[in-house]
């Protein structure tokens, strides 16, 4: 940078001189402007090789047992007090992601109920934990993690996606997440205890209603997990702590219409900001490219140069801020969440993950008080 910022004030004109100084000025705030750097603890291309969406293997129906899958909302890989245009941007785009896997999963039909939550908890079986390395408009870097409600990793997967050039057929983005799900049926294929893993989250989510009652029933050390035993059938606890579950679903479904409903309002947006992103980058590169060609070390010719990266920047930005118009107005409306229990109607408000905690409080006081006993 340094040597370019001297080869553009050699040049004569003192109009152009102004000019340049203005064009740096843009430059130096694109430099700024740069998308955070990727996780420095997973090197993304030490991971990852830029890759084409694959075929996504899909069934005529589940397998018995039918594993439920829950997706954690996306860490977008930004500072929470982050409130700069860039943040906001990639915290809407973590959320389309978050969908878009849903949905993709959901595709496959080779899985139960697929939910967003969240956070992660014995609620479903498996849960998938996705964060953000890199994401410019262009080239998108995403780390998913599967995980078990043992706390087992299953496998860690980075997938490097670049989008299409002009003239290519470019994919819907959710075909990203094709490998992740066809990779996750391998494992669950290969998974020998798939009804035992099914009964253990049940009891570890009753463990989190009222441990005492199912004290004793699953082991968990560092070289596994096993069943020592199993609740009745007939048990009226568990009927009980199935209630309470199905309570804890609503506010998944809920979730679901939220997020759903931003997939309709900001994906055709965010697919105009890819593409633009993507077509801008490959100007830039093939006009770098014929003016290396032709030799041009003239200061004329930095000159052009400076003026072809301003021009690409400032159009970039012009579908950002679009973009970034759309994501503020998202964070900007903190939907309450109005949900029904036996006897009452709760709205709930403030960020999801309040929201949440709430709810799922509510659900532990309402069962405790069946059981007769006191809140902890």
């Amino acid at each position: 940078m340094a040597a370019l910022m001297r080869a553009l004030f050699a040049t004569r004109s003192r109009r152009q001189k102004l000019i340049v100084r203005l064009c740096a000025l843009c430059l130096l705030s694109a430099c700024q402007a740069t998308p955070p750097a990727p996780d420095a603890a997973q090197p993304v291309s030490a991971e990852a090789q830029w890759q084409r969406p694959e075929a996504l293997i899909v069934a005529k129906q589940p397998d018995a047992p039918m594993l439920d899958i829950g997706v954690v909302l996306f860490d977008p890989g930004v500072a929470p007090e982050d409130d700069s245009p860039e943040a906001t941007v990639r915290r809407l785009e973590a959320s389309l992601l978050a969908h878009e896997l849903k949905t993709a999963l959901e595709r496959s039909n080779q899985w139960g109920v697929v939910r967003l939550v969240p956070e992660a908890s014995p609620l479903t079986p498996l849960t998938l934990h996705s964060k953000v390395l890199l994401s410019d408009g262009r080239d998108l870097v995403v780390r998913v993690t599967a995980r078990d409600a043992i706390s087992q990793e299953w496998f860690s997967q980075t997938i490097a996606y670049r989008e299409s050039p002009p003239g290519d057929a470019t994919s819907e983005i959710g075909q990203i997440f094709h490998s992740l799900s066809n990779r996750l049926l391998q494992s669950w294929e290969q998974y020998s205890a798939r009804n035992e893993l099914i009964m253990a989250s049940e009891i570890l989510y009753a463990q989190t209603l009222i441990p005492d009652a199912f004290a004793g029933m699953l082991s968990v050390s560092d070289i596994g997990w096993q069943l020592d035993r199993l609740p009745a059938n007939n048990d009226p606890m568990l009927a009980r702590i199935s209630r309470v579950r199905n309570q804890e679903y609503l506010f998944c479904d809920a979730i679901d219409e939220q997020y759903g409903d931003l997939a309709v309002r900001v994906a055709p947006t965010y697919a105009l900001w890819r593409r633009a992103t993507a077509e801008q980058a490959l100007w830039l590169e093939q006009y770098e490219e014929r003016v290396s060609e032709r030799g041009d070390n003239a200061g004329d010719g930095r000159f052009a140069r400076m003026q072809a990266h301003y021009a690409a920047y400032r159009s970039y930005r012009i579908q950002e801020q679009a973009l970034w118009e759309l994501a503020e107005a998202f964070e900007g409306e903190s939907q309450p969440t109005m949900l029904k229990t036996a006897n009452r109607v709760v709205r709930l408000e403030g960020t999801l993950e309040s929201q949440y905690d709430e709810w799922r409080q509510i659900l532990r006081n309402i069962f405790i008080l069946e059981q007769g006993a006191v809140a902890w």
